[in-house]
């Protein structure tokens, strides 16, 4: 039960200049940014890793297939602020339940080597002409500790980034389109490790 004294009556001109919707539902929340959920410690078993993603709907989808499917921390260099309306309303809410780590660009290569260095594997999504030693995603074993990284929607996958990676995956779909939406693609690939907990890779 929410404390009465935190609790607030408004008039609907008050809610309509506050609310970012054009029907707002009648209720708003305020929320404390220390009152967010804060990574665990030690080494995260899933790890969602975002490249300067820019869009705040596919930041929005992203965050709610992570919660979805069990991702314990999104790592995010730079691109769209998660907790701008945009992005609440398409994660309904899961950008709030999720330990968001934001940082700058130049500070996610050293965070990724030193997950490496505590056992996790760190896996690219590339597209399928990229080339190199990529697989299809349900060969991976997604059941190890696991950081996908995702590249923004114009550029992918920074290079350093991607050279940084233990395993390259991808999701062979039809030449017929250059590449798939990061926030489509990243449905398959982070789905994979619960489907594969209730059987194995390739099954």
């Amino acid at each position: 039960m929410p404390d009465p004294g935190r609790l607030r009556i408004a008039i609907p001109e008050v809610l309509a200049a506050a609310a970012t919707t054009g029907h707002p539902d009648g209720v708003l929340l305020t929320l404390a940014a220390v009152d967010l959920p804060a990574p665990a410690a030690g080494p995260p078993d899933f790890v969602l890793v975002l490249d300067r993603l820019q869009d705040p709907g596919n930041l929005g989808t992203l965050l709610r297939t992570a919660l979805a499917a069990g991702v314990d921390q999104v790592w995010l260099s730079e691109g769209a602020d998660p907790l701008q309306p945009k992005v609440l309303r398409a994660s309904s809410g899961a950008a709030l339940a999720l330990p968001l780590v934001r940082m700058a660009a130049t500070d996610l290569p050293g965070r990724l080597a030193a997950a490496r260095e505590r056992g996790v594997q760190l896996v690219a999504a590339v597209v399928p002409e990229a080339g190199g030693a990529a697989q299809p995603y349900w060969e991976l074993d997604w059941r190890r500790p696991t950081a996908l990284l995702l590249g923004n929607e114009g550029a992918g996958l920074a290079p350093e980034l991607a050279r940084l990676a233990d395993r390259r995956v991808t999701i062979p779909h039809s030449p017929a389109v250059e590449s798939l939406n990061v926030a489509a693609a990243a449905a398959l690939l982070l789905l994979e490790r619960p489907r594969q907990a209730h059987g194995r890779p390739g099954a």
